[in-house]
């Protein structure tokens, strides 16, 4: 029996992970991978006592963190908590744990493009994440789908390595920060494609070449590449749980102590409905988590 397992790692479940272990609650931490959507940040600048970092090497930092307290990690994929009479039940693929309470940092997964061809090049060509495989495109070309600001950080981190970087943006204006797009207008390697819909991709063994609509002459275009990355944005990775209350946009709702409408169950970062989504927010709500997590177990003992 566990006092604490926290689903997910990223900044949110390593920080409530450190709290849970400083309180001397016997934690496990479950995830995936580590580091979430902080490992793909190719530069963090706002993170308090790094003026300049790379998204990866913080996340290091993070786990480091993690390792020298002790904290007890398997690499796993949750596939269902369910709430018994004293007590909950966390499944995986090869195990089943009890526990006492349950802290959900599981963040958010790439939405896909829903697109022909997707699937098959996935990996051949189709990528979800600029910063790891960038440096697989030295001096090729590529397009980054997607309007906002992780659709701006991808181009600007390919621009280090392809020849050529397309932007294909649905919207006639980009959504994100102004030194973002600033930046993207000004490179001589990004060309911006506005208004143009993505309709399916093709190639022989790998990715070659995709189709677009043009919104502006409704023309269907094609356009050799070699990479394609997806940045239209992401969903709350909360499938293995159910009952939980969840808002419009399928994050958990908690409350000021990160309380979820499972007596039992917290949550903290991205997966949740916090109105910013910032690495540094994510760790200090997972710090929470982890001290409301410690008071609900004193209190029900």
């Amino acid at each position: 029996m566990y006092d604490c397992i926290i689903i997910g790692a990223g900044p949110a479940g390593m920080s409530a992970a450190i709290y849970a272990a400083r309180k001397k609650l016997k934690t496990l931490l479950l995830t995936e991978e580590f580091g979430g959507q902080a490992a793909k940040s190719a530069e963090v600048d706002n993170y308090l006592g790094f003026t300049k970092i790379s998204g990866a090497e913080l996340v290091a930092k993070f786990h480091e963190h993690v390792d020298s307290i002790g904290v007890e990690t398997k690499t796993a994929t949750v596939e269902s908590v369910t709430k018994q009479e004293k007590f909950f039940e966390v499944k995986t693929k090869e195990e089943t744990f009890q526990v006492k309470v349950i802290i959900i940092t599981s963040g958010k997964v790439p939405r896909p493009l829903n697109i022909p061809g997707e699937k098959e090049f996935l990996g051949k060509g189709i990528s979800y994440c600029a910063t790891c495989d960038g440096p697989l495109f030295n001096d090729k070309t590529v397009t980054v789908i997607g309007g906002g600001n992780s659709a701006l950080d991808a181009a600007i981190e390919l621009e280090k390595h392809a020849s050529k970087v397309y932007i294909l943006n649905i919207n006639e204006d980009f959504q994100g920060d102004e030194i973002r797009k600033d930046h993207v207008k000004a490179s001589k390697k990004i060309e911006i494609l506005s208004q143009a819909q993505i309709i399916s991709v093709g190639g022989d063994q790998v990715l070659e070449n995709l189709k677009y609509k043009d919104l502006k002459s409704a023309e269907t275009k094609d356009l050799a590449v070699d990479g394609i990355f997806v940045e239209i944005g992401w969903t709350p990775a909360t499938k293995f749980v159910k009952d939980i209350k969840l808002n419009n946009l399928k994050e958990i709702e908690i409350d000021s102590v990160n309380k979820t409408s499972i007596d039992g169950i917290f949550a903290a970062g991205d997966v949740t409905n916090i109105k910013d989504k910032q690495v540094i927010i994510a760790a200090g709500e997972g710090a929470k988590a982890a001290l409301s997590a410690w008071e609900y177990i004193i209190t029900k003992k």
